[in-house]
Parts: structure tokens; C-alpha cells; sequence
């Protein structure tokens, strides 16, 4: 008697866990190509180091700004990163290695439906880590004084994370439903 309960019961919870995303082929894409952005830019930016073309942005205040956006960048990077917890599911390697590097001896989280994360910096923004990111890469293009790793940075990097948020947003919708859409209405970006 009890071996069929347990196995009723392992059944219950099997039918209780969903899969937080199904990787679709855009998205998929969409992340190759924001880390390929990543490496385009940081090609760019080592390429023009100590290029002297006169650049507008050799200003010391300049610098020290685009060192301040760096630092901040990570840090909203960092934040929303730690909100999800060691609980969020990566579909991603670096993501897996963010959460090995940033929360330290935590397991590998079951595949189930966790709930929306709707407050903390999420409440100011739905992609602190893609926007992180982004800023980052404009703060190190400037503290460089890289014209040409600036200009990367809102043509490549930018519209990569702009177009990776609209997919992943597809994927949370599908998964959240209305939850997630009040949840876009309220936050904006």
C-alpha cells in the first residue's frame, strides 16, 4: 500500500513542476547574439586603446564619468542578478556561471515554475542585468575614450539586448500570462 502512495505522490509532484522556459530557436539566437555583441565590442575597444585621433573624449571628468557608468552598469548588473537567487533557473552557461561565482556552494535549482520576481529593482526595470550590461559597456567605452567602442556599444550591444528583451518577453508571457502583462504595463522598461 504504501509503494503505490509514493508513487501517487511522486506522480502529484511530477504534474506540479513545469519547465520555466522552453528554448525556442529565437531565443536561442537572440542570446548568441547578444554575446557575440559582447565580443565585437570588446574587439573594438581593445583595437582603438591608446588610438590618438583627437577624440572629444579625452577629458579627465570624462573618463572618471564613463568609470562611474562602468561601475554602475555592474552593479544593476549584480543586483538583478542576486534578486533571482540562487533559485532562478539559467538557460544559459554564463548564466551558470554567474550563479557558481555569485552565490557560492548553492545547488543546482529544480526546473519548476518559480514565481515572478516583481520587486526590488525589478519594480524599476524588467531586465536590470541586460541593461547592467549595456551601461557597462558604454561607461568602458568612454573611460577608454573610444569613439569607435562607444559608437559599438549603441549600435551593437544595445539593439542585441533590445532584441533579446522582446524575445525573452515573449517566452515570460507564454509562461506567466496576464501576470507577466500587468507586470509590463506597470514597469515599463
Amino acid at each position: 500500500m504504501t509503494g503505490k502512495r509514493a508513487q501517487k505522490d511522486r506522480k502529484a509532484q511530477k504534474s506540479e513542476k513545469k519547465e520555466l522556459f522552453i528554448l525556442t530557436k529565437d531565443y536561442i539566437v537572440a542570446y548568441w547574439i547578444t554575446y557575440t555583441s559582447y565580443i565585437l565590442e570588446f574587439l573594438i575597444l581593445m583595437l582603438t586603446i591608446g588610438y590618438d585621433y583627437n577624440s572629444p573624449l579625452s577629458n579627465v571628468w570624462l573618463k572618471r564619468g564613463g568609470l562611474l557608468v562602468m561601475i554602475f552598469g555592474w552593479l544593476v548588473w549584480y543586483i538583478g542578478r542576486k534578486k533571482l537567487g540562487h533559485e532562478s533557473v539559467d538557460i544559459d552557461p554564463l548564466g551558470e556561471i554567474a550563479r557558481i561565482l555569485f552565490h557560492f556552494g548553492a545547488q543546482k535549482p529544480p526546473r519548476y515554475k518559480k514565481p515572478l520576481v516583481t520587486d526590488g529593482i525589478y519594480a524599476i526595470t524588467r531586465h536590470p542585468q541586460y541593461w547592467g550590461t549595456v551601461l557597462f559597456y558604454i561607461g568602458l567605452a568612454i573611460a577608454l575614450e573610444s569613439i569607435p567602442g562607444l559608437i559599438g556599444a549603441f549600435v551593437i550591444v544595445l539593439p542585441a539586448h533590445i532584441w533579446r528583451a522582446k524575445v525573452e518577453e515573449k517566452m515570460m508571457i507564454k509562461y506567466y500570462g496576464k501576470k507577466y502583462i500587468d507586470y509590463m504595463q506597470k514597469v515599463k522598461i
